[in-house]
């Protein structure tokens, strides 16, 4: 039996401050897609709003575009490095900064989608407002929305939808950014017990020099069978605390140049003890509840900027003349319009899937959400610097917008989980609910990971029947006739996968959890098959709803956009599970160690003699 290292042993028990399994009636989509199993009734009918709220956010929509049009320069923001007053206080008249608070608090009790869909046109103007925004009501303000008493959320939630007060949420810190669990500000009690002494440093809080209200996390000491120990928890602090001190209310940056990432210290900062945000101990799940919302949210803003962008680049590629032909006539220009154009409807099909299942409370969606922001953020960069690559000299120049758009997306893929970490995140969750599934087979009180021996046993004897035998039994009776041929695909691949994993556990067993390489292509395979699957949905719903006619109709051009986005991204993931065991990694891992190792900073020789 392989042990973890004391070091590995701690990392996962701050992981289960993280991850807790659901029961498997309870399992997402992506959770069963690793055991081979495609749920499409997790998906199938693609989420949409009661046609009463579709009419509100349509209606709210036209005020958005009139709204941003007027007061909102976006260039002028990136120029001076902030939103005008009048911008957030109009945001705030609108309504948009108190959208999914419930009415009985001031807010507009409107769906995550239709916030979304406002956030997307945003996005589309500025991305430092939509930024600005998605920190305030996103995250700022949904601990308090999800965990706060009711007495809580009627001290703060009037004003905080209202936009007369600003939210901000504090998480990361000089030594934790995507390293949650590395949480190092602490809360102590008091010694009368009626407050939190809270000691630390926050960094790279959007709004937090600006903000009334925020939702911070620390470590507490918490009470387990006898035992104490130091856990997470959210607090609500405002900033007329003593020991409250920006440190740095912004600091220059790439792009999202208008919003502000305060740095903030707290110095035997006192918190009354009834601003504890939830349950003492629960801060990683409140937080990463939270990221649910956000990571939602920031895709739609991701969205917003792809469409812009794609249609610049056609505008461009239709307009633009070279060696007496249009940019669109050219082979290589074609392809990066078709990319774009299949990334940009998968983009809106998983974030608009993401918005759906918020709405209709899914249980399991982490996973889901995590799909949707990292997809989003590393296609919608594609987009757009494809967007700059089309347009030339002149798409790098600042008049055209491009070069700020660029600029704004590139924090994307950093922010609410790097593309890496995420990546990780996606493929080792997912194989830790294989291998829980298995220890449960088992009957072994052993933690799954320790059991990775014991697991290729179990995966060569069995795993291949319940995988094989028993996935997809049915599975596309409900799948549009136009669409069995991507259903059967999106099957076959799912098949393959779970096949995948068992042999690269059996091969690897404990080892996974440092492969960071093999991590990604199974995070990836996974992505674009759950992509697959949100964009299978999206057109079955477009079938359903509008049937085609001929190839100039909209509903026939977004159907074959979406089918090719299904075969691509097919292609992409059978050269990436054919690479698990056929690559060249060792030699990657050895150049890198080469060149990290070495005091020369050049890979080229310096030597003319």
């Amino acid at each position: 039996m392989v042990r973890l290292s004391k070091h590995d042993q701690e990392q996962m028990d701050k992981a289960q401050d993280l991850l807790e399994s659901e029961p498997q009636q309870h399992w997402g989509f992506v959770r069963s897609l690793f055991f081979g199993r495609l749920n499409l009734n997790k998906i199938l009918p693609y989420p949409r709003q009661d046609p009463g709220e579709d009419k509100r956010t349509n209606e709210l929509l036209q005020q958005v575009d009139a709204f941003m049009e007027e007061q909102v320069d976006a260039d002028q923001i990136d120029l001076e490095q902030r939103i005008p007053d009048h911008v957030i206080k109009g945001l705030g008249e609108l309504g948009l900064l108190g959208m999914t608070v419930p009415r009985e608090y001031g807010g507009g009790g409107l769906s995550h989608t239709a916030y979304c869909r406002v956030l997307e046109r945003v996005g589309q103007t500025c991305g430092s407002t939509a930024v600005l925004m998605g920190a305030h009501q996103s995250i700022g303000l949904k601990a308090l929305l999800l965990n706060g008493t009711i007495q809580q959320k009627q001290q703060w939630l009037p004003d905080l939808a209202a936009g007369k007060k600003l939210a901000a949420f504090c998480l990361s810190e000089p030594d934790a950014g995507s390293d949650a669990a590395n949480v190092q500000t602490r809360a102590r009690l008091s010694p009368d017990g009626q407050h939190w002494i809270i000691n630390g440093e926050k960094k790279f809080a959007t709004n937090a020099a600006i903000a009334q209200f925020l939702t911070v996390m620390a470590r507490t000491p918490v009470g387990d069978n006898g035992t104490t120990t130091d856990k997470v928890t959210a607090f609500i602090v405002t900033p007329d605390l003593p020991g409250f001190e920006v440190i740095s209310p912004n600091r220059s940056k790439c792009g999202i140049r208008g919003t502000w990432q305060g740095t903030l210290r707290f110095t035997d900062m006192k918190v009354p003890r009834d601003q504890v945000l939830g349950e003492l101990g629960r801060g990683l799940r409140v937080a990463l509840t939270v990221l649910n919302y956000g990571r939602c949210t920031l895709s739609a803003g991701c969205v917003g900027g792809a469409k812009v962008g794609l249609r610049m680049a056609i505008e461009h590629a239709q307009q633009r003349q070279q060696f007496g032909r249009s940019l669109g006539d050219f082979q290589l220009v074609k392809k990066k319009i078709a990319r774009m154009a299949e990334y940009t409807f998968a983009m809106d099909a998983l974030t608009y899937m993401a918005a759906g299942l918020v709405d209709r409370h899914e249980q399991d969606i982490m996973l889901e959400t995590a799909i949707c922001k990292l997809f989003c953020s590393e296609m919608g960069w594609h987009v757009i610097d494809e967007a700059v690559q089309i347009w030339g000299g002149e798409g790098y120049m600042r008049e055209h917008g491009l070069e700020r758009m660029l600029r704004d997306a590139r924090i994307n893929r950093i922010v609410e989980g790097s593309t890496d970490v995420m990546a990780s995140f996606v493929a080792l969750m997912g194989m830790k609910s294989v291998g829980e599934e298995l220890e449960q087979v088992l009957h072994s009180a052993r933690h799954p990971i320790e059991n990775f021996g014991m697991l290729t046993k179990f995966a060569r004897n069995e795993w291949r029947d319940v995988v094989i035998g028993h996935a997809f039994n049915g599975t596309l009776d409900h799948v549009h006739p136009h669409l069995i041929d991507e259903g059967r695909t999106l099957a076959g691949l799912a098949r393959k996968l779970a096949r995948d994993i068992n042999r690269l556990l059996a091969s690897q067993r404990e080892k996974i959890i440092d492969m960071q390489l093999l991590q990604e292509r199974v995070a990836w395979s996974i992505v674009e098959l759950y992509a697959m699957a949100a964009v299978i949905s999206k057109i079955q719903l477009l079938l359903e709803g509008n049937p085609p006619t001929d190839s100039t109709n909209q509903v026939e051009r977004d159907v074959r956009i979406g089918k090719a986005y299904c075969h691509h991204a097919a292609d992409r993931i059978k050269r990436r599970l054919g690479s698990l065991s056929d690559n060249r990694d060792h030699e990657t891992i050895e150049i890198a160690d080469l060149v990290l190792g070495g005091s020369e900073t050049s890979t080229g020789s310096n030597n003319h003699e």
